[in-house]
């Protein structure tokens, strides 16, 4: 058997048919689920992130979080009988070519467009010079426009406007809403040709009326900048923050290039020429402080609902509070959803802001990096605020709708809706992740809280989600008319299980994803949903860390249970489970447990073909889950297989029907995932951008000549041949 990392994956375009493992392909399978995931940039060939380069030099890429890489979607074809075919492909957007022309690892560092190459930064993928790489790595939407029967699809990213690509050869085909439509997200004294557009990674498509739901949103300077209190902290205890940080900066003083690390740190937040000449830390954020508060350098705190319908510009509606003032979102819109008369959007407990997605510059500098994430690493809120939108109100030449605030008492980042909200009832199934942080991963110089040691080297970019409370799954039911939750009707479930038996059953140790028959249909909405199917991560104490342990340790937050009493539960350990919630008595109906160091990844919901009897339709298919297990131990260290399973929805407990693999198939970490009944190429898209003439516009803009140029000729020769097809 060879050898695999724990976070292996692969970049390579697969067509090939699995191999049966355990088990039997069911008969009754149909249609096709596509997975979305990260799989490493241009320079690694894939995942793991290597620690060295082939030449032995430090890989400035080592240490990055598995989430951070180019989308790679997996294709599984179930239209023959007994036989699933395997399609995947990267998605290459105009950034992709971009990055891939510049990269001074395969052009040589003395390529002309090294110096304004992307580099991995933390969650993101950025350079200073040419703007944030859209990596289409998250989600996956399927949409038909008014008029045409044809299937279309989705990919998408929280920080960039989602991409149309082809379902059958998997390559993108046009952006959704030229440059221009789009604010960006960061300051507007970036004039980057590729813009960081803050949207949500979850656009809502409501098959009823063939509308695509999305959002744009921005923050203020002030506020992209950090989620946490830095800046009050310079306002208001001057002395006291300054005299920390020179005692952080005293760590520096033995560096090599102590003043090219300071530059570095400065041109990293500043993004000014004029940051260069600043000669300290201290310096270099009262400087930001100063200018984040200017109206001229700073965005506005809003948020714009976008709809579109296959029209060459999609229709854009602020969206603010029921008093007129401008909302302000606090960590991100990762998700949104809808009824047949609302529209939720959800300030979700997922802090993709410019701290996170940026505070990892230094590559393998555990002191500059540790000092960064312990200066800008804010905690999550313990709660979460809901907006729900009158579709109504949603009309052509709308410029501002008013929504309704709801805060829900508990922390969220994935949800979905019941169509029906029959007397303006809203019923919302939510994953409740308390005290847990998705945005933080796993960092090569990290410990674990029960022992102090350093962290596996195999997980170092795992997302860090030992878990700090224990999560819940929510059923909530909002009166609309009255802003109010239901409290009677709504119940949030938390299960310990028993953690001193091996198979300790059903828990809510780190609620992750979820599915259901129907969810995300481009075909019929759910009117009531009645079975929800949860995946839990568990409880490992080998991604308890001490940086999150310290936290999310606050006795102040809302919680169950205490940091103390988590360390011991998570001593104990919690395997990852696939457990059924029947939603009208918020009851577990069903529940399996994986196996040790076996890990459950995306889970999709395959309808059977086949409709039998006295099984509801709720329950009539198939759950298709991605797995990452442990093999053996070898001489390398421990090795690991990537296998699909997939489970009879009426009996998890039971366990796979059939296990399948392919030596070639390999993933570390895969997200989100959609079933549809077909997928056939696009074969005249009705709506495609210029995208030559879409960045040109962009490029204009770069102020400095020198740089526009470079960047022109980048352009003309490493991204616009690539797109000939839509110029």
């Amino acid at each position: 058997m060879n050898y695999q990392n724990l976070l292996t994956a692969t970049r390579e375009s697969l067509n090939v048919d699995l191999k049966v493992k355990e088990g039997k392909i069911p008969d009754d399978l149909s249609g096709f689920v596509f997975i979305n995931s990260g799989a490493g940039t241009v320079n690694s060939g894939g995942l793991p992130y290597k620690k060295k380069l082939p030449n032995g030099d430090m890989n400035k890429e080592y240490g990055s979080p598995v989430i951070n890489g180019d989308g790679y979607i997996f294709r599984f074809d179930m239209t023959q009988k007994g036989k699933i075919n395997l399609k995947t492909n990267i998605l290459k957007p105009p950034c992709y070519y971009a990055d891939l022309a510049s990269s001074p690892l395969l052009n040589g560092k003395n390529n002309p467009y090294a110096k304004i190459a992307f580099k991995n930064k933390g969650l993101a993928r950025m350079s200073m010079k040419l703007g944030t790489r859209n990596q289409l790595n998250t989600a996956i939407t399927a949409f038909r426009t008014p008029g045409d029967d044809q299937l279309r699809m989705l990919a998408t990213f929280d920080a960039g406007r989602p991409f149309e690509f082809d379902a059958e050869k998997i390559n993108v085909i046009t952006p959704i809403g030229r440059n221009k439509f789009w604010r960006s997200g960061t300051p507007p004294f970036f004039y980057d040709p590729f813009p960081m557009f803050l949207t949500t990674a979850h656009p809502a498509y409501d098959p009823e009326t063939r509308e695509v739901f999305s959002v744009n949103f921005t923050k203020t300077t002030k506020r992209l900048l950090s989620a946490t209190e830095i800046f009050e902290l310079l306002a208001k205890d001057k002395k006291g923050f300054e005299k920390k940080l020179e005692e952080r900066i005293k760590q520096w003083k033995n560096y090599e290039s102590k003043e090219k690390a300071i530059e570095e740190v400065n041109e990293f937040f500043y993004h000014a020429q004029e940051a260069k000449k600043k000669k300290s830390l201290k310096k270099m954020l009262k400087a930001i402080y100063k200018k984040s508060v200017g109206h001229k350098l700073s965005n506005e705190d809003a948020v714009y609902v976008v709809i579109w319908q296959g029209e060459d510009t999609p229709q854009s509606i602020k969206i603010l509070n029921e008093d007129g003032s401008d909302i302000q979102i606090q960590h991100n819109i990762h998700q949104i959803g809808f009824s047949k008369d609302y529209l939720i959007l959800a300030d979700t407990n997922f802090k993709f802001t410019l701290n996170v997605m940026m505070n990892n510059p230094f590559a393998n500098n555990k002191k500059l990096n540790s000092f960064l994430r312990e200066l800008l690493s804010g905690v999550q809120n313990d709660y979460s605020s809901i907006y729900i939108v009158p579709r109504n109100e949603l009309t052509k030449g709308k410029k501002e709708v008013r929504a309704h605030k709801v805060i829900l008492p508990v922390e969220t980042v994935h949800f979905s809706v019941d169509y029906n909200n029959d007397n303006d009832i809203v019923t919302l199934h939510l994953a409740h992740n308390c005290s847990a942080c998705p945005a933080e991963w796993l960092r090569h110089y990290d410990t674990r809280k029960i022992d102090g040691q350093r962290v596996d080297e195999q997980k170092v970019g795992m997302i860090a989600v030992g878990a700090m409370d224990i999560s819940k799954i929510g059923k909530v039911r909002i009166d609309v008319k009255n802003r109010a939750v239901l409290q009677k009707e709504s119940k949030f479930l938390h299960i310990e299980g028993n953690l001193d038996e091996k198979d300790p059953g059903p828990h809510t140790w780190g609620i992750g994803l979820h599915t259901y028959n129907g969810i995300l249909s481009p075909d019929s909405n759910v009117d009531k949903i009645s079975h929800v199917f949860w995946q839990a991560y568990g409880l490992s104490d080998e991604i308890l860390t001490e940086f999150v342990y310290r936290l999310y340790q606050s006795p102040e937050r809302n919680r169950i249970y205490s940091a103390e009493e988590m360390l011991e539960f998570t001593k104990k350990g919690a395997p990852f489970v696939l457990q059924t919630v029947a939603t009208e008595g918020m009851e577990v109906t069903d529940y399996y447990s994986f196996p040790e160091n076996v890990y459950m990844w995306s889970l999709q919901f395959v309808p059977s073909s086949q409709p039998k009897d006295n099984v509801p339709e709720a329950l009539n298919g198939y759950i298709l889950c991605t797995v990452v297990g442990k093999t053996e131990n070898t001489t390398k260290g421990d090795s690991y297989y990537s296998e699909i399973w997939l489970f009879d929805a009426q009996d998890l407990k039971k366990g796979p029907v059939t296990k399948l693999y392919h030596e070639k198939m390999q993933f570390a970490f895969t997200i989100h995932s959609i079933w549809v009944d077909s997928a056939s190429s696009v074969t005249t898209p009705p709506y495609t951008i210029n995208i030559q003439e879409d960045y040109d516009e962009q490029i204009s803009q770069v102020k400095r000549k020198k740089l526009r140029k470079k960047v022109q000729k980048l352009m003309n020769e490493g991204v616009y041949p690539y797109f000939k097809q839509s110029n």
